[in-house]
């Protein structure tokens, strides 16, 4: 079995800081950045899952002060990968369409064992017959709603899928503030590039619903490689209603820090060999802090070793050079710029190659997501991490963006 990655109680902290004081003033939060800059471990950072609940050095305990009075915030994670196929019938019939989308959240929300509550009278008092029978009747709700979505025998139980999820979510909170435990709770949506692509714009409409229902007890945290007006695109005056909740709370994840960028490079050498600091030092600059650059430079680090330069920035373009002639390292800028849209590749190759970028909502996008940065000169820009300036440099020709990836259980677009 292996062993679970450990992080630093500081790791991005903060990001992670804005992330969950946003949740904790029953606020929704965006939380963007490009691949490469390490979303995957930053919610597994943030996975309850790993973390004791007490632990003062956790970050739900560190950076949610208002759990004291309040209650804490329970974590539910939703990952669009796991969506159920559409029901049968009718391609155009809105409620089967949105019903993978409710059957999910309703799923892992009646999985989560902090949301179940329980009456257990207190240590030495008299057990409370009418506390002890509301309880029941909510367990009731919390133990039917996923049976009740899932039975295909009556399709009108689909159909109010968004009722079944009220009716969870109503329980779950409920009950625990009548038992004098109060509890607020975050769906974190993973991949919401994917779900946004995938679902009819009534889930999403709905979601804003339960929000208004139990405001500032549930919130939302999206994670996207993209802002969420241009993920909207033309659907953004009907989904306004719901991505308005994000307005003021958008975290755009920045490459690691000198701190994580070291604490990850001694992860990365525990499976490996030490390998001297200098190398190691031209490894985090050339890549920019971006986690998988530097995964994937990491096995190459000692080639930097030889370098040698009159001053430490020619020093960091060279290895950025150098690091690019890997095909691996090659293969991550790749991944790296085919998730961006057509308008952000032709604005960075054209930054690259001294051309205008007449676009400018699409350079500052791209600023945000550290992906071109000023030079200091006037309004001149440069491609950054140096490593993906230098691979755009030795491959002129831009690549076609990826097309939207269907979750495997959802028809294909057709």
């Amino acid at each position: 079995m292996s062993t679970p990655r450990y992080y630093h109680p500081d790791y991005r902290q903060a990001e992670v800081a804005a992330i969950i004081e946003a949740l904790d003033q029953g606020q929704s939060v965006s939380v963007i950045g490009p691949p490469s800059i390490g979303k995957t471990n930053l919610l597994r950072y943030l996975d309850q899952e790993r973390l004791a609940p007490n632990d003062p050095a956790s970050p739900w305990n560190r950076f949610a002060p208002r759990s004291a009075q309040h209650g804490p915030i329970v974590v539910i994670n939703v990952d669009p990968n796991a969506l159920l196929p559409a029901l049968p019938g009718d391609r155009g019939e809105i409620a089967a369409r949105a019903w993978p989308g409710f059957e999910l959240l309703v799923h892992r929300t009646t999985i989560a064992p902090q949301l179940y509550p329980v009456y257990r009278p207190v240590e030495g008092q008299e057990s409370d017959p009418e506390l002890a029978e509301k309880i029941a009747r909510l367990q009731a709700h919390f133990e039917n709603a996923h049976p009740d979505v899932t039975d295909f025998e009556d399709h009108l139980h689909a159909h109010l899928a968004l009722r079944h999820l009220e009716s969870i979510l109503d329980a779950a909170l409920t009950g625990h503030r009548l038992l004098g435990r109060p509890i607020r709770i975050a769906y974190l949506m993973d991949e919401f590039d994917r779900l946004l692509d995938t679902m009819p714009n009534y889930f999403f409409v709905a979601l804003r619903s339960i929000r208004d229902r139990f405001k500032y007890q549930v919130m939302f945290a999206t994670f996207t490689r993209n802002s969420l007006p241009l993920l909207a695109g033309s659907r953004l005056p009907v989904l306004e209603p719901f991505l308005e909740l994000f307005h003021d709370n958008v975290v755009w994840l920045k490459p690691f820090g000198d701190d994580d960028a070291w604490r990850m490079i001694e992860q990365l050498e525990k499976r490996s060999v030490s390998k001297d600091d200098y190398p190691l030092g031209l490894l985090i600059r050339a890549t920019g802090g971006f986690a998988g650059l530097m995964r994937a430079g990491f096995q190459h680090a000692d080639k930097l070793a030889a370098i040698q330069a009159r001053t430490y920035p020619h020093a960091i373009e060279l290895a950025a050079a150098r690091l690019s002639a890997e095909p691996n390292v090659q293969a991550e800028c790749r991944t790296l710029l085919r998730a961006l849209t057509a308008a952000e590749i032709a604005a960075l190759y054209a930054v690259a190659q001294n051309k205008p970028t007449p676009d400018e909502r699409v350079v500052q996008e791209l600023i945000a997501k550290s992906l071109l940065q000023p030079t200091g000169q006037g309004d001149a820009l440069r491609v950054y991490p140096q490593v993906l300036a230098a691979y755009v440099r030795s491959h002129p020709t831009p690549p076609e963006p990826r097309p939207p990836a269907h979750p495997p259980t959802l028809p294909e677009a057709g």
